[in-house]
């Protein structure tokens, strides 16, 4: 046991509190707190991985990645990250379906949030790779779960539950075949949100891995850049690559030193950033499947530029038919004067069965807001009430503004969910801030 100070990647969220490793989980886990919570990277935005009441579990020794070539799969340890899975499978001629924007994201918190990609138009949420689950219980019970069959619901509890069923172990994983690690890209422009949209639809047609930037900054006209990528075939490879072709690399090229004033993210540096990003040549041509998979990843602590107050990331998705609100978010955010250093808009495939699924067919769009204040307080609860009206919904991996009669009206499986949780965890163990918040725990 040590203790440690863990902090949410919004900087806005921090504990000092006592963590145990996978060492120490033969002890009475309820003998050591009133509650306790399974920790990864500390990836999520916001207070769903803070525990300030109670301690913490972490799985960081668990690392091992077992790679069966003939099935296709992969048992992984629950610490080991989406990074590490993709480095060792590559060797294999294999890849994940499904893998989020940073690759420092943990197995097991991958399936806790329930992740999903730029692939999720044809591959679905992380959910949806997953074969079988070992979750630790409050009780010290090992469960072995998997989706379909007896074991069903506390599966699909688990998967997307945010921790609060038990401490996930292990995973095995279904994995795709792949000839390198190399994607034909293709990027394009688009003038104003219309296009943008336009241009999605066509390369989802397209391409297995889509996303588009946005720009949420001058005039908000929803012009951005749009880009594609699929896998491709070692004939494909210029002569250059192929003594290359199964080696995806390490990320951070930069690292952010620590001194940003929390002001530094503000309506000029967003305008001067967008336009400079807009203008950049286009992306088109052959490129490492983490330098578009994992762009950010090249940065370390980007999330130091919004200084120590932190940021607050707001994802949401609403569904086609209501796809007006993405032309009325531009509008608000020019009437507050609310801008957003970067932009992410997506079209989303088919939802899974897991309880407290956020992905489901319709737009998702990310919005980076600097540290809170009034006029962003004033935005984000006219969204989220917009948002409760046309039956949207907020990424709980990034939430930390929601309040519970929101969240009700959002996720209209919690009754459901919260029952299975009392069947696997009867003394209301696992919490955490953000589930305390949402009446989860």
């Amino acid at each position: 046991m040590k203790t440690i100070v863990h902090q949410g990647w919004g900087r806005r969220n921090k504990t000092k509190s006592k963590c145990f490793s996978t060492t120490e989980f033969g002890i009475d886990l309820k003998s050591t707190t009133s509650s306790g919570l399974p920790i990864g990277l500390g990836r999520s935005y916001g207070d769903s991985s803070i525990n300030s009441n109670g301690v913490y579990y972490t799985v960081g020794d668990k690392k091992k990645i077992e790679i069966n070539s003939m099935d296709k799969t992969a048992k992984c340890g629950a610490g080991a990250t989406i990074g590490d899975l993709e480095r060792i499978a590559i060797k294999y001629g294999l890849f994940p379906p499904t893998v989020p924007g940073t690759e420092f994201v943990t197995i097991g918190g991958a399936i806790a949030s329930n992740i999903h990609g730029k692939s999720h138009h044809i591959a679905g949420s992380f959910g949806n790779s997953v074969i079988e689950l070992t979750v630790l219980t409050s009780a010290g019970k090992i469960l072995n779960l998997k989706p379909v069959g007896p074991s069903s619901k506390t599966f699909w509890a688990t998967v997307g539950g945010m921790g609060l069923t038990g401490i996930i172990l292990e995973a095995t994983l279904k994995l795709k075949e792949v000839a390198n690690a190399y994607l034909q890209v293709e990027e394009q422009r688009a003038f104003n949100i219309k296009e943008l949209k336009d241009l999605l639809r066509e390369f989802d047609k397209k391409y297995l891995y889509t996303v588009a930037w946005i720009d949420l900054s001058g005039n908000f006209s929803g012009r951005g850049k749009v880009l594609g990528g699929n896998h491709v075939t070692n004939a494909q490879l210029p002569r250059k690559f192929k003594n290359k072709k199964l080696k995806i690399g390490k990320p951070y090229r930069l690292k952010i030193p620590d001194i940003f004033p929390s002001n530094f993210i503000n309506s000029i540096t967003v305008i001067i950033f967008n336009k400079i990003w807009f203008r950049k040549p286009l992306k088109n041509g052959i490129h490492k499947i983490r330098s578009f998979l994992h762009p950010l990843d090249s940065v370390k602590n980007w999330n130091r530029l919004y200084g120590k107050n932190g940021f607050i990331q707001y994802q949401f998705q609403i569904s086609f038919e209501n796809e007006f609100l993405l032309e009325e978010v531009l509008s608000e955010m020019k009437k507050f004067r609310l801008t957003s250093f970067l932009g992410v808009l997506k079209k989303l495939g088919n939802s899974d069965e897991s309880y407290l699924g956020f992905a489901a067919p319709g737009w998702t769009l990310t919005i980076d807001i600097p540290a809170i204040n009034k006029n962003n307080q004033d935005f984000l609860e006219k969204l989220t009430q917009r948002l409760c009206q046309l039956s949207g919904k907020v990424y709980l991996t990034k939430d930390s503004v929601l309040n519970e009669d929101d969240f009700n009206l959002m996720y209209l499986k919690k009754c459901e969910w919260k029952e299975i949780k009392k069947e696997m965890d009867p003394d209301n163990y696992w919490q955490s801030d953000q589930g305390r918040r949402l009446g989860l725990c």
